[in-house]
């Protein structure tokens, strides 16, 4: 400490017995102003889906099932950090706000309940059911593209394929979907999400609705 000091205790003017006082004065400057360099704090989100139902009720009832084959998202978000928009061209990413899980994997959870939800007489899940008599549709999810622009809006491209047991295509549908963000607080960006997935969810349930009701193609 003393040899970073000595270039500026020479260029005052002390007095003999007095430079020990500036030292310990000058150190103990230095190291308050040290420790307001801490790092800063890290906060932790999570996205928000519906409620879960009884499995076994689904299960025993289930007149079709819907099987989530994948869910893809770009790897530009694809990341435990969350991501802004500064311009069209530049993006932020922040170390200090994080999902608390992997993005895609909440993803994935919260279309998967969603979808539940709203097709109480499915059973929907990664996987089948296991009845190979049960009408069954797959589909496939593609997050083209999320854009959060803090105090604008969250904005998302949502491309989904239904197809049949076979993976033969039966329905294909790309939607904008964009949730305002009224000011630039952080925590308002996991709800959005949310809530982008949410109408994505209905609409992907409509869908599936109207061809459980012309089942003509299994």
């Amino acid at each position: 400490m003393r040899a970073m000091l000595s270039p500026l205790l020479s260029c005052l003017p002390l007095k003999r017995g007095v430079t020990s006082l500036w030292l310990v004065t000058l150190a103990s400057t230095a190291a308050t102003l040290s420790g307001c360099a801490s790092p800063a704090k890290e906060h932790f989100y999570q996205l928000s889906f519906a409620a879960p139902i009884s499995t076994a009720e689904v299960a025993a009832h289930a007149a079709y099932d819907v099987q989530i084959d994948n869910v893809r998202i770009p790897e530009a978000i694809n990341r435990p950090q969350l991501v802004v928009q500064q311009t069209a061209t530049e993006a932020l990413v922040r170390d200090d706000q994080r999902w608390i899980a992997p993005i895609d994997e909440q993803m994935r959870q919260a279309l998967q309940a969603n979808l539940q939800a709203q097709l109480p007489h499915a059973w929907v899940s990664e996987h089948p059911q296991g009845n190979m008599s049960t009408t069954r549709y797959r589909i496939s999810i593609d997050v083209r593209d999320l854009r959060t622009t803090l105090a604008s809006e969250v904005s998302m491209d949502v491309v989904w394929v239904i197809a049949d047991a076979n993976k033969h295509p039966l329905r294909r549908q790309q939607r904008r979907i964009s949730v305002p963000l009224k000011d630039s607080d952080y925590r308002s960006i996991a709800p959005a999400i949310s809530a982008g997935l949410q109408n994505a969810s209905l609409m992907m349930a409509n869908d599936v609705r109207l061809l459980a009701e012309t089942p003509q193609h299994q």
